[in-house]
């Protein structure tokens, strides 16, 4: 019974940095046949943030997720800012004390250390996936 309480506390507070935040941003379209005016308006907002950050100068403020689910005919576009990253990072810890108790680890291949360093990487492209079915873009700004 401790267990549940102390997920639902951590589950609770993630919720409440995600609710609470008015800099986080989600869009969800549903029927989405051609995806392409959706990655062509992200490429231009990427390449204007390596038109002034050639070099991955500065620290990034926003990440920003976009990604089409071929199957369902979906397009998610997420943008945090990087501080509710990084809190969710530094509950991470606790978040794995609680999933070592409830097996979480045998269920999700997750690691959050290995995105607590963010900001440092500095603007631009962090990830590009084009297969048959899905796309998936991801950086920083």
């Amino acid at each position: 019974m401790e267990k549940l309480k102390r997920m639902a506390q951590v589950a609770g507070i993630v919720l409440i940095l995600f609710f609470l935040s008015a800099c986080f941003s989600l869009n969800i379209v549903e029927n989405v046949r051609n995806p392409s005016r959706y990655f062509k308006k992200a490429y231009r907002q990427i390449e204007e943030v390596h038109r002034h950050n050639p070099n991955r100068e500065g620290r990034a403020q926003h990440l920003h997720l976009l990604v089409y689910d071929g199957s369902d005919h979906q397009i998610v576009e997420i943008t945090v800012p990087l501080w509710l990253v990084n809190d969710c990072v530094n509950l991470s810890e606790e978040i794995a004390e609680i999933g070592k108790e409830v097996d979480f680890e045998e269920r999700y291949d997750f690691d959050w250390r290995g995105i607590e360093d963010l900001e440092e990487i500095g603007p631009g492209l962090l990830v590009e996936i084009d297969d048959e079915e899905s796309r998936i873009l991801i950086w920083l700004e």
